[in-house]
């Protein structure tokens, strides 16, 4: 019996041995694995996003902001005024700063309309670009320009074009106030 004792202890010792083991290993292998871990975010926030080890910059948002004196082709019948323009012009074109002028210019007069801008720059505004224009046309799926443009729309009707710049500087011209006597 003692011998019988006796190996009951030393198989306990052994299965209790090869469990410890087992913890030891488990353990092991988690340690392992967050230390891969945490490697890899370092590495990644050093070497691919690079914001680790450059303090300096400073990320800043912008508030988003609606411009209301631009408009796309596709919507410009749709706006609040009974008559106003819509200057159609390629930004990317040298002749922009021009007729963005004009308009400003135009815009100081007392009597002056609204004018919207519509960029032919612009991704939506590509389809209604063509080597032909037809811009007397209230349907916009034939509705063409070519080069810079001025529409007048009155009650949701193109009732003018112009697509000169002697036509458009002649109507977007600015008039200088008359000045009144104050003596009498």
């Amino acid at each position: 019996m003692a011998k019988n004792k006796s190996e009951k202890r030393i198989k306990m010792a052994k299965v209790q041995n090869e469990d410890e083991n087992d913890v030891k290993r488990l353990i092991i292998i988690i340690i392992g694995l967050i230390i891969a871990i945490i490697l890899v975010y370092f590495l990644t926030r050093i070497f691919v996003t690079k914001d680790l080890l450059n303090k300096e910059e400073e990320k800043t948002f912008q508030a988003g902001s609606v411009n209301y004196n631009t408009t796309l082709i596709g919507s410009m019948f749709n706006k609040p005024e009974e008559e106003y323009y819509v200057m159609i012009i390629d930004t990317s074109k040298s002749d922009y700063v021009y007729y963005t002028g004009t308009v400003s210019n135009y815009k100081k007069n007392e009597d002056a309309l609204k004018v919207y801008l519509a960029d032919l720059d612009n991704a939506l505004n590509k389809n209604y670009q063509s080597t032909n224009s037809n811009l007397k046309t209230e349907d916009l799926t034939k509705f063409q320009v070519s080069k810079p443009s001025l529409i007048k729309i009155k009650n949701k009707k193109v009732v003018e074009t112009y697509d000169t710049e002697s036509e458009i500087s002649k109507v977007l011209k600015y008039v200088e106030p008359e000045e009144e006597d104050t003596a009498e």
